[in-house]
């Protein structure tokens, strides 16, 4: 954190030509925000890490800064009146929204951050449970620590992934729908929890841990994971459309193999008609064919209800395994 920082200050001192130490020390970067809605009232907190240069050394502290205002604008104008040194917002990499913020104002807060140009759209977005929005801002809990916790676990477990605010402002413009990780702090002990489903906008469901590793499974997101008594070394996912038939090709390498495809099949089968019957398009599917087959899709109403969907595997076990090529998604 400590070169980060620094690398970030010297950087900043190269755009803006600050030339002094003083104006240097005058600058709080902004971590971690996060947004709770209670009583008509938004609840915001920011955490800011204030620099400083000393004899070349650089130091670093977290402070809070609160605020409860009737809209987000003015919850921002008043943090900005609580700090006694500009905000530097560009940097910011981590919002925490509460299930009361989804649910009652979740439009608004995106339309927020999406009309400001003080922030880029590449910080990761979650949802806490499990404990108040200020219990957990305040343990100044280390934004790297919480990107770096879900990026791990998406790789080891397949149990989460990092979701940033384009990829997430991109789900909901097709239909108000997108997820979201979900980490929990109960007993200042900090966990994921999966993925919750927002669905127009509102908190729609939470997914099994089980659940979850196979939307990542079917979305091309996991590199290791341990489903139906396997463990996963590796897999791609390839999606292919044909009008209303969608087809599933995963290339796996396991550890061995104990009836995975059987068992996997029949997981993903109801997993995708269980949010088909919902009428829940949790991969977007008709998306895909809207892309592929625009003339079909037009021609086509209550098109995700007419999906069809066929798996095929390939399936390498260990002692056979060589890393090959990396497979990606094709349209």
């Amino acid at each position: 954190m400590k070169i980060k920082l620094g690398i970030l200050i010297i950087l900043i001192s190269l755009l803006t030509g600050c030339k002094s130490y003083t104006e240097l020390n005058d600058l709080s970067i902004v971590s971690a925000i996060g947004i709770d809605y209670q009583e008509e009232k938004y609840h915001l907190i920011v955490n800011v890490i204030d620099g400083k240069l000393d004899d070349q050394e650089i130091e670093k502290s977290i402070t809070t800064l609160e605020s409860n205002k009737d809209s987000l604008e003015e919850a921002f104008h008043d943090i900005y009146l609580k700090s006694s040194k500009k905000l530097y917002l560009s940097h910011l990499d981590l919002l925490i929204l509460t299930e009361n913020a989804i649910n009652q104002k979740f439009s608004e807060i995106i339309y927020y951050f999406l009309e400001n140009s003080e922030y880029r759209n590449n910080f990761n977005v979650v949802l806490l449970t499990g404990d108040s929005l200020i219990n957990f801002m305040k343990q100044n809990i280390q934004t790297e620590e919480i990107n770096n916790l879900i990026k791990t676990n998406q790789k080891e477990t397949g149990f989460c992934a990092t979701k940033d605010f384009e990829m997430i402002l991109k789900e909901l413009l097709i239909d108000k729908n997108s997820y979201l990780s979900t980490i929990s702090n109960t007993n200042q002990e900090l966990t994921l929890e999966g993925f919750t489903l927002i669905k127009d906008y509102k908190i729609y469901q939470t997914l099994t841990k089980e659940e979850s590793i196979l939307l990542n499974m079917l979305q091309n997101k996991i590199q290791n994971a341990y489903l139906n008594q396997n463990s996963i070394l590796e897999n791609h996912t390839i999606i292919t459309t044909n009008k209303n038939h969608i087809s599933f090709r995963f290339v796996t390498t396991l550890s061995h193999n104990h009836n995975f495809q059987k068992e996997t099949e029949y997981d993903l089968r109801q997993f995708l008609t269980k949010y088909q019957k919902e009428g829940y398009d949790i991969l977007k599917l008709t998306e895909k064919v809207r892309k592929n087959n625009y003339s079909y899709y037009q021609q086509t109403p209550h098109l995700l209800s007419q999906l069809t969907f066929d798996f095929s595997f390939e399936i390498t076990e260990k002692e056979n395994y060589l890393q090959g090529d990396a497979i990606y998604e094709t349209q």
